[in-house]
Order: structure tokens, then sequence, then C-alpha cells
């Protein structure tokens, strides 16, 4: 079951965060970027298979906000 409570923490700090080095700052939101097909796009574990994943439009613009099973 996805935490709708988590999901809405997690997107309220990525809309207050300044920029990107500030993505990693509360490690229990295991912000890290993908590789592969999917480089230039970042993910942040909601659950145990369940992600948030975005790219970037710019410096400050998060674009592509998705939730998906990531495995």
């Amino acid at each position: 079951m996805i935490e709708a409570e988590r999901v809405i923490d997690m997107i309220a700090f990525i809309v207050s965060a300044a920029g990107l080095d500030e993505f990693g700052l509360p490690p229990n939101f295991g912000f890290h970027p993908l590789t592969g097909d999917r480089k230039g796009t970042y993910a942040m574990t909601v659950t145990k298979n369940w992600r948030l994943t975005f790219s970037l439009a710019d410096e400050t613009t998060v674009a592509d906000l998705d939730l998906e099973d990531y495995h």
C-alpha cells in the first residue's frame, strides 16, 4: 500500500527545496539519480518498490513528476 501522507510530505519537500542540492538532505527519502536509459531522471523512495520519479526542466523546476512501481 502506498502511504499517502509520505507522498504528500515528499511533494511538499520538493516544492520547498531551493535546488537539486537540497534533495539529498532528508536521508529517509532516498534521493538518487537514475542511470542508463533513465539518466537525467531522479528518484525518491516512497515505500519498498514505489518511487517518486522526476526530471528537471531547469535548475529549480521539477518536471514529469510520477509515482511509479520502480521494480
